[in-house]
């Protein structure tokens, strides 16, 4: 694995929720690690979107989505297959 150049808050910023949900390459993530690691503005804004996800997450699993979303989701999922259950 090369070492990729260093990145600015732009980039940084431009990848977060990437970076947050695991989906970039493993030297891409190495290098916003570094980054953050050390900017105290790009890592308040990481921190920050972090504890956002995990609060909706939380919500979404304790309220769940009403059943007619839930419906039209697997309607257009599945279509036929969805309603014949």
């Amino acid at each position: 694995m090369t070492q990729r150049e260093p990145i600015d808050c732009h980039e940084a910023a431009q990848r977060l929720y990437a970076f947050l949900d695991g989906e970039l390459t493993p030297d891409l993530e190495a290098a916003i690690r570094r980054h953050l690691e050390l900017c105290t503005g790009c890592f308040g804004l990481y921190d920050f979107e972090r504890a956002y996800l995990r609060f909706l997450e939380a919500r979404t699993r304790a309220v769940g989505a009403p059943a007619p979303v839930r419906r039209r989701i697997l309607d257009e999922l599945f279509g036929d297959e969805a309603r014949a259950e």
